[in-house]
């Protein structure tokens, strides 16, 4: 006979998950701030001691929770376009960003609310990660990029102003995507 301890029991990874996504569930129903490890333990269906063997802190968990959300995805976008032309690889990614900022967008407003957090939790490591993601991206279809802050802030106040535009249709985001693509474009083609 199985105890109740015994079903209970995960690997040291699911757990890890598991206290993941609750953290995450907690802090995009309270913000960060307003969040404890006790509410999140509890959430996750585990001890507080127990959340403390997998984070040191609840900032830990705010950042291993928000990581892949930041950077895997996108790169996961720019390694699925590899085989397409560069304008199409450009819109592909820039129609999958904002595709994922409108099926994720209690967690992307939670990002953007605790951008201070972020600030003094490495911001520009963070920053500069994102800038080499996308450097790389633009390189890998011939872009030189001159002013790499400029075109990061571009491409990104362009992807998150859907955000506060739910009301776009299919059709206007890849009117959209096409336009945005041909002005990052713009420069390459004068070549």
């Amino acid at each position: 006979m199985e105890t109740k301890d015994a079903s209970k029991r995960m690997n040291k990874e699911d757990r890890r998950k598991q206290i993941l996504n609750a953290a995450m569930a907690v802090f995009t129903e309270k913000g960060f701030i307003g969040s404890t490890t006790l509410e999140i333990a509890k959430a996750a269906g585990v001890s507080e001691v127990t959340l403390f063997r997998y984070f040191s802190s609840k900032q830990e968990m705010f950042l291993a929770g928000i990581e892949p959300i930041l950077f895997s995805t996108l790169e996961g976008s720019i390694n699925t376009s590899v085989e397409l032309s560069s304008e199409a690889k450009l819109e592909y990614i820039l129609y999958e960003r904002i595709s994922f900022i409108s099926s994720n967008y209690k967690v992307v407003k939670l990002i953007l609310t605790e951008a201070p957090l972020l600030s003094e939790l490495g911001r520009e490591s963070f920053m500069k990660r994102i800038l080499q993601i996308l450097e790389t991206m633009l390189l890998q279809i011939g872009v030189s990029v001159k002013d790499k802050e400029f075109t990061l802030r571009l491409l990104m106040g362009s992807i998150l102003s859907f955000l506060y535009m739910p009301e776009a249709d299919e059709k206007m985001i890849k009117e959209y995507v096409g336009k945005m693509a041909a002005l990052i474009l713009q420069d390459k083609n004068k070549t």
